[in-house]
């Protein structure tokens, strides 16, 4: 159970209109996210759950709720949201790594332009990410000579290199490959158990709530549908979207009443 004590975010409200309030994105997203979570958002396409984790940095300014941030309301105009950001990385399903700089150069942009680090101080600490993420190696090297899977494994050191609270990823594993999901699957509970990240994840990919997340929210129509632990939600779906999502429908179930015993394997 959430307390006052553990919960890092604490979503109230939240909505976001677009076009003079003609498209509702968002509609009364209320949610906390707790210290050293791996939560997940999850929904059909255009459900909004892109725009949620986007909210949360502030990425998309939003039309009304509030976004406390360590008890401090981030969507009001006194917080330096420039400051703030440092404490939050990002991940993107395109890599947005710079083709015409060097992975080591992709790695100390952020900390020398943003944080004013030094360029030996910045260097050192980018080989140690890379190091963390396994391609201290590919220092040198530029993002057209690495994998998918290795161009995802520098974007999250990328996003490490500010020493943020917590992780957003976006769709981070949904270009890649079934054996390169994995090993970034396990690269992000790694740092989630040793680092005490907390992380976000938008997916659609059931695989990847079952194998690092501990709690998963399904957003449908712009709310929330529900909300809970992978396992009890995951076992036992109680809305309507849920169950689209997690237990589909197959053609089997189509087929016309028999007297033996029919068994399903999910």
């Amino acid at each position: 159970m959430a307390t006052a004590d553990n919960v890092i975010i604490s979503v109230q409200n939240l909505c976001k209109y677009f076009k003079k309030d003609a498209i509702r994105a968002l509609d009364g997203i209320s949610v906390d996210i707790r210290q050293g979570d791996v939560i997940a958002a999850i929904g059909p396409s255009g459900s909004g759950k892109s725009t949620f984790l986007r909210s949360l940095n502030l990425l998309e300014t939003p039309t009304s709720g509030s976004i406390l941030f360590h008890g401090v309301d981030i969507t009001q105009k006194k917080v330096n949201i420039d400051q703030l950001r440092r404490k939050m990385g990002m991940v993107f399903q395109h890599f947005n790594l710079f083709p015409h700089r060097t992975i080591l150069q992709n790695m100390t942009l952020a900390p020398e332009k943003v944080l004013r680090v030094p360029h030996e101080a910045a260097s050192e600490k980018a080989l140690q990410l890379l190091r963390r993420v396994g391609l201290e190696d590919r220092a040198d090297a530029y993002p057209i000579q690495l994998s998918g899977g290795q161009k995802q494994r520098v974007a999250i050191a990328r996003a490490l290199a500010t020493r943020p609270k917590y992780l957003l990823c976006d769709e981070a594993t949904s270009a890649l490959d079934p054996n390169t999901t994995q090993s970034i699957l396990r690269l992000l509970k790694q740092i989630n158990q040793t680092l005490g990240v907390t992380i976000v994840v938008i997916t659609h990919e059931m695989r990847v709530i079952e194998q690092i997340c501990q709690r998963v929210a399904v957003i449908d129509q712009s709310c929330i549908a529900e909300i809970g632990n992978v396992s009890d939600v995951f076992t036992h779906p109680k809305s309507d979207i849920a169950k689209a999502l997690i237990l589909p429908k197959s053609p089997a179930e189509n087929l016309p009443p028999c007297t033996g015993k029919r068994l399903r394997l999910v």
